[in-house]
């Protein structure tokens, strides 16, 4: 995921995810107040629909304070001792109940008026007749008030009016109607006594009928506290049909406060506890509640906040865009910028506009692509340095090898050529040759391992590739140590492991070079006892699973010196004046040759207990990793020759053929080998040429610029610094010696080889080994030619 895009999304979900918890927080809380305010108005409405009964009630509170002031006149006469009394107290009476038709002439709520003395008890009661609505004292008894509320009330202060609970009385709805549902009045009367003083007389109590209430009031539903309707319950039922038409009405009656009940397809219903009733519980009054306007409004709002929710996020997202973008080129700015100093080196300018912050961090930037520059410049110069040095280096040692081999091939050959002259020898004088000869070839091989090692660090060592069997090599080897084990009183075992692979694909000169080594060090340091050499396979390691080990019991190796030996020059005895004689390359060199063979190297060694030097190796060399120049591939004919790859010329018989006339003749010899040389330089000398060697391409073409009269060339093509191809062509085009005749020693009998070697230039190609006879044969037809 592009930066790019991470930063968008970032910043959009910084910015969505507060939008969006404020709007899911705020917007059901708006909603809940929206529609807490709608029910809280169709409260207000409903309360004041029954407003009207409240100023109703007031206006009854007014008549019955006036009947307490102007009470029946039994309560004032019969506090006084007249004769007349009792007639005089009917005639009185008679004229309050027609002053009572005339007052209460529109009150047709109030049915019965009735005049209680201290106890209680009725002394006067008047009961609105319902047929012509007058007002008429009568027999029956009057409903009377409860002994607690007139108790209660009988005692308060003159003037006050105390109201009781609804009464519902069902069981005389059927006889009076005006009976099912009283609420009444009372308000204490106080008057003369005997002794004219103003004391509590009783009370006035005025039964009101409110059960007109249930029709009075449209759209507007009166139950019980036990969920009957008020109307059933007025004809005489008492079934609970109002928990039934409102399913959970229970539940919000039983917590007596005022509830919204809610039910399918958007049915709502404010219930009320208006009225307390004695012995019933509360008396509920239901306000149906239209949903309509409001869940219109909800909508409309709801719509218009994620109208303005939907705008805010798109100018949001625009943004986060824009600042995305102009995040994502400032990095791309800084990345292009980074990658020029870090690929190309350059001092890239980091001018950025913006903060200061910005701008510092720019010119920070700037001084330190400098710097890089800079030191980069100065790396750059000391690497064509140390690469000008090394090549210095490289040519100094090519020029000194050239410049030793030529005097030491020489000296080599000479001394091998007194050694086999003895009848003109002293003793002594051998024994000075022998030390002349082995003091040369400890020299030489010195050179070789020094340009072995330059070689491969430079990566210029090739491979050549071919199926090696792997008994015959080691057996030969065996073979070719055995005699200087048995010099030094050594035992030299073999053992091979079972299941072993017949042959391998890699290199068979360097893996001979590796075992030479591991024998040598073996012969070298081991004193008694001997050395061991196990072939085995390690099935559980994939990439090199064939390996060689060599076990001697001598002197071991400290562990604190297991690296220090593989290094160059380095041996475990590093004075001085060290034991053991050597140079200390040949351990360096295996496991650089190791690691060229895709292998490993392992040393096992204490101290005192000898040392154990594996060789693992892949049973097929990858070779992808090599360069082409590098890769030589062979096709081995006889596996059974593996002997250390000696390009030497078979001689049947040292004696010469015939007496050719070469005399005054010159002949230059190139051979990479010692013993060819050996081999040749008498037989040629003997027929009468002056021999000149050179041990490798660049020495012959050295030895022909500074003296190109020779005769005849002999030259070998397997040759480690300049292969024998490039050393003729380099003969025929560049230096123009084309009368220079040369004639190709090869130990590689394919036409192909014949084909590269003609077009190279050479005038014969001869298959090594081969006799003097078909040799002298040759130079004769090629030395007449001329």
């Amino acid at each position: 995921m592009k930066i790019r895009t991470q930063i968008l999304i970032l910043l959009f979900l910084f910015g969505f995810a507060p939008l969006t918890a404020m709007v899911m927080t705020n917007l059901p809380f708006v909603l809940d107040r929206l529609e807490f305010f709608y029910h809280k108005a169709y409260l207000q409405n409903l309360r004041a629909d029954f407003r009207d009964l409240d100023e109703h009630l007031a206006s009854r509170h007014e008549m019955l304070r006036l009947l307490a002031k102007l009470p029946e006149p039994g309560l004032i006469l019969g506090q006084r001792d007249l004769e007349e009394g009792q007639e005089q107290i009917d005639h009185a009476r008679v004229r309050y109940t027609n002053w009572i038709n005339q007052i209460l002439r529109d009150h047709l709520d109030i049915f019965q008026i009735l005049f209680l003395d201290l106890d209680g008890n009725p002394r006067f009661w008047l009961e609105l007749n319902a047929r012509t609505q007058q007002w008429e004292p009568t027999i029956k008894k009057p409903d009377m008030p409860s002994r607690d509320f007139f108790q209660h009330n009988i005692l308060q202060e003159y003037g006050r009016v105390a109201v009781s609970k609804i009464s519902l009385n069902p069981n005389v709805s059927h006889l009076d109607p005006r009976r099912f549902m009283t609420l009444r009045m009372i308000s204490p009367i106080i008057g003369p006594d005997r002794q004219e003083r103003v004391v509590p007389l009783g009370a006035v109590v005025v039964n009101i009928d409110v059960g007109g209430m249930a029709s009075a009031y449209r759209n507007t539903l009166w139950v019980t506290n036990d969920g009957a309707y008020l109307d059933e319950r007025l004809k005489g039922s008492a079934e609970q049909r109002a928990f039934e038409d409102f399913s959970g009405l229970q539940a919000i009656f039983d917590k007596n406060s005022l509830a919204l009940w809610e039910g399918g397809q958007g049915r709502q219903v404010i219930w009320v506890p208006l009225f307390s009733t004695e012995g019933s519980g509360p008396l509920w009054v239901g306000r149906p509640v239209d949903p309509s306007p409001l869940h219109k409004f909800r909508n409309v709002l709801i719509i218009r906040v994620m109208t303005i929710v939907v705008i805010a996020l798109v100018i949001l997202f625009i943004v986060a865009r824009f600042i995305a973008m102009r995040a994502e080129q400032f990095g791309q700015k800084l990345r292009d910028g980074v990658g020029r100093v870090l690929r190309e080196d350059e001092a890239v300018a980091f001018n950025w506009k913006g903060s200061q912050e910005i701008k510092q961090l720019g010119q920070q930037l700037t001084e330190l692509a400098e710097h890089h520059s800079k030191q980069a410049g100065a790396q750059r110069q000391h690497a064509r340095q140390l690469e000008e040095s090394n090549r210095y280096k490289s040519q100094f040692l090519a020029n000194v090898s050239h410049e030793l081999r030529t005097p030491l091939n020489s000296i080599l050959l000479l001394s091998k050529m007194l050694n086999e002259a003895p009848e003109r020898l002293s003793a002594e004088q051998t024994r000075q040759l022998q030390v002349i000869h082995e003091a040369g070839r400890d020299l030489r091989a010195l050179i070789d391992n020094i340009l072995d090692l330059s070689r491969i660090e430079a990566g210029k060592a090739s491979i050549s590739l071919q199926q090696i069997p792997i008994k015959p090599l080691v057996s030969d080897l065996i073979e070719m140590v055995k005699p200087q084990f048995d010099a030094k009183g050594l035992q030299l075992s073999l053992e091979y492991a079972p299941s072993l692979p017949e042959s391998i694909l890699s290199d068979q000169d360097k893996v001979r070079q590796i075992l030479k080594n591991f024998l040598s060090n073996a012969l070298k340091f081991t004193h008694q006892g001997g050395a061991k050499v196990r072939v085995f396979m390690q099935p559980e390691v994939d990439l090199h699973p064939l390996c060689f080990a060599v076990e001697d019991s001598g002197v071991g190796i400290p562990t604190s010196k297991h690296e220090l030996i593989f290094e160059a020059f380095k041996q475990a005895d590093g004075s001085t004046s060290r034991r053991f004689g050597g140079t200390g390359l040949g351990l360096s060199i295996s496991r650089e040759l190791a690691q060229l063979l895709g292998g490993e190297i392992s040393l096992e060694s204490e101290e005192g207990s000898g040392a154990r030097f594996t060789l693992c190796l892949p049973l097929e060399l990858d070779h992808s990793a090599l360069s082409s120049h590098q890769i030589e591939l062979q096709v081995t004919e006889e596996p059974q020759l593996m002997q250390e790859r000696i390009p030497t010329l078979a001689i049947t018989s040292m004696t010469e053929p015939s007496k050719t006339p070469f005399a005054d003749q010159r002949v230059l010899v190139v051979d990479g080998d010692l013993q060819s040389l050996l081999t040749l330089t008498p037989l040629l000398e003997g027929w009468g040429f002056e021999v000149t060697a050179a041990c490798d391409g660049q020495e012959a073409i050295d030895t022909l610029k500074d003296d190109p009269d020779f005769n005849i060339v002999l030259m070998d093509i397997m040759m480690l610094e300049q292969d024998g191809y490039d050393t003729i062509r380099h003969i025929r085009n560049k230096m123009k010696l084309d009368t220079l005749k040369v004639i190709v020693l090869s130990a590689k009998n394919a036409a192909e080889d014949r084909s590269l070697c003609l077009d190279a230039g050479a005038d014969e190609v001869l298959t090594k080994p081969v006799s003097p006879e078909k040799l002298q044969a040759l130079i004769s037809v090629h030395i007449e030619t001329e």
